[in-house]
C-alpha cells in the first residue's frame, strides 16, 4: 500500500495550493467581486485561439454573473478539498479547467501563476494526493471509482 501513495511533497503542494486558493476566493468574496471577472475578459477571448474563443465568446461571455460565482465558489471549495484532501480527483480536475480557462485570458505574471496552478490542480487530482494525510482515505470505499482512486 505504501508503494501507492503519493510524495508527501506532492501532500505538501496540495495542501499549500489549496490553503493559498481558499484564502483568495475568500477575499475576493468578501471584496464583492462580481461579473466583472468575466466581463473584463471579452478582449482576451477574442484574441485567444479557436475553441478557446469560441467557448468564451458564445458560452462565458453570454452568462458572466454565472460564470464569475461559478469560478469564485469553484475556487473556494475546491480549495477546501485539495486543503483538507476530500474528494482531490474531481476537485483538481475542476480546478485546472479554471486555470486552464484563466491562462487563455491572462497576460504577463498572471498568466504563468495560472500555469502554475493549473499544473499543480492537474497533478494533485492524476496522483491520489489525497490518499497521503487527508480525507480520501475515509472516503476512498465509499464514493465511486471516477471521484476517487478506489478499486473497490
Amino acid at each position: 500500500m505504501e508503494d501507492n501513495l503519493p510524495s508527501w511533497g506532492l501532500v505538501l503542494v496540495r495542501i499549500l495550493v489549496g490553503g493559498l486558493l481558499v484564502v483568495k476566493a475568500w477575499s475576493m468574496l468578501q471584496g464583492g467581486a462580481g461579473e466583472e471577472l468575466v466581463s473584463g475578459t471579452s478582449e482576451a477571448y477574442a484574441a485567444a485561439p479557436g475553441l478557446v474563443k469560441s467557448w468564451g465568446e458564445s458560452v462565458v461571455l453570454v452568462h458572466p454573473w454565472f460564470f464569475s460565482k461559478l469560478a469564485l465558489f469553484g475556487t473556494l471549495l475546491g480549495g477546501m478539498c485539495l486543503f483538507l484532501g476530500a474528494l482531490t480527483r474531481p476537485a483538481g480536475l475542476f480546478l485546472a479547467l479554471v486555470f486552464a480557462n484563466i491562462f487563455f485570458v491572462s497576460t504577463g505574471a498572471g498568466q504563468l501563476l495560472a500555469l502554475l496552478l493549473c499544473v499543480c490542480c492537474a497533478a494533485c487530482a492524476l496522483s491520489r494526493a489525497g490518499l497521503r494525510s487527508g480525507a480520501d482515505v475515509f472516503l476512498q470505499d465509499k464514493l465511486p471509482v471516477w471521484a476517487t482512486w478506489s478499486r473497490s
